[in-house]
């Protein structure tokens, strides 16, 4: 369990009458007759289309009573229906002002938050959503998507917030995307379109015969559920997998998967013809990739990433791709440094890399599966903590 006990005093551990431990989170008020508990969740940005609704419904069922959202919500029917149905705001949940000021609600305070997107919940969001003055204190965070690096995940334990999150849920689409920006990179489709766009067929045939998976040597980066899903879906073309993967893909591990275990990222990347970063965003793969790592990969390689931009870094990235005598020859990539509307990269007018809005994981199916992971996830902790609301008819207060 991620519940913090002691410091913060959140989560405080009692002995039941049955003699088991009950856990009794504090920053739930305590329901009696006469004035029932409120449970009250943020909801930051709320599923896709009709999901949001079953997913609101399923948050009430587990007596979190959700407050959303509607900044991300483009549908006005959709719109029209949460605002018949629920408490709404609108306010910009990657503003790290804005959402600080949200979660303390004039005092009211949340103790759950709800969220699709990389929000910035820092140190300072999460201490001013457990101060001590608000009525109710953030116990419980949820996000209904692997990753988590934009939470400072140091504070949220010491101030006694759980983190819970959906690994693997998007699996099968950021392996979907990984292939067709592999496909895309081998053979110019992207760059091929454009030119004939532009009115040269000579442009759009430049460099043919193309690359292909087939016959080519595929290694990934990582040994997690994306980088197994590309494994079994890039084979059938042909392809052979290299892969290296973090300390606890044993040889053991490693004997049931669609590919071949390399002892080391050098070998990986001096051996393939295709890498594809498939690690989390951490101080061990903080730059794994950089100037010295690109130089290893073979002459007219291709480096696909759609995991973190701190992995592989877009400057070294850039200059490799430019330099002929260097190994990658061209590259896609989904992530970057600075994204949304600020977005910025040295890559952007790099004529031999393909760019990705950082929408690996967004389809309709894996929003869907993550959101129903999520929920599990919310109802699991519920259960385990003993976090029980009763939603009074007044609504949150």
């Amino acid at each position: 369990m991620d519940v913090a006990e002691g410091e913060a005093g959140r989560a405080v551990k009692s002995v039941g009458g049955s003699g088991r431990e009950v856990f009794n989170v504090v920053g739930c008020m305590s329901a009696t007759p006469d004035h029932p508990a409120t449970c009250r969740v943020l909801v930051v940005d709320p599923a896709l289309g009709e999901q949001a609704l079953t997913e609101l419904t399923a948050l009430k069922g587990l007596g979190l009573v959700p407050t959303v959202n509607l900044r991300r919500v483009t549908d006005p029917a959709l719109r029209s229906r949460i605002e018949a149905d629920w408490d709404t705001v609108d306010f910009d949940g990657f503003a790290e002002e804005e959402l600080a000021r949200r979660l303390e609600d004039e005092g009211r305070g949340y103790q759950a938050l709800k969220c699709r997107a990389g929000i910035p919940l820092t140190r300072n969001v999460l201490e001013r959503a457990t101060a001590e003055g608000l009525r109710r204190r953030l116990v419980l965070v949820g996000r209904a998507a692997a990753g988590s690096d934009t939470f400072d995940h140091a504070a949220a334990q010491r101030l006694g917030v759980a983190i819970r999150t959906t690994p693997g849920a998007n699996a099968a689409a950021v392996a979907e995307l990984t292939v067709s920006l592999m496909l895309d990179a081998l053979r110019g489709i992207a760059r091929r379109d454009r030119a004939l766009r532009g009115g040269s067929w000579s442009a759009a045939v430049e460099g043919l015969p193309a690359s292909s998976l087939d016959g080519a040597r595929v290694g990934l980066v990582g040994s997690g559920a994306i980088a197994r899903r590309t494994a079994e879906l890039v084979r059938p073309f042909g392809a052979e997998v290299w892969v290296f993967g973090s300390p606890r893909f044993t040889p053991q591990r490693a004997a049931g998967w669609p590919g071949r275990r390399v002892e080391t990222l050098a070998e990986l990347l001096a051996g393939c013809d295709v890498v594809s970063v498939h690690v989390p965003a951490s101080a061990e793969t903080d730059g794994l990739i950089g100037a010295e790592e690109l130089r290893l990969m073979r002459p007219g390689s291709v480096l696909i990433n759609t995991a973190r931009a701190s992995v592989v870094r877009e400057e070294a990235l850039d200059r490799a791709l430019r330099d002929p005598a260097s190994g990658p020859r061209y590259a896609a990539v989904d992530v970057f440094e600075s994204e949304g509307t600020g977005f910025s990269s040295v890559l952007a007018d790099n004529p031999y890399c393909t760019l990705s809005p950082h929408v690996a994981g967004m389809t309709r199916a894996a929003m869907r599966t993550a959101s129903h992971r999520l929920v599990e996830e919310l109802a699991r902790f519920v259960k385990e903590t003993g976090l029980v609301c009763v939603w009074g008819g007044g609504g949150p207060g």
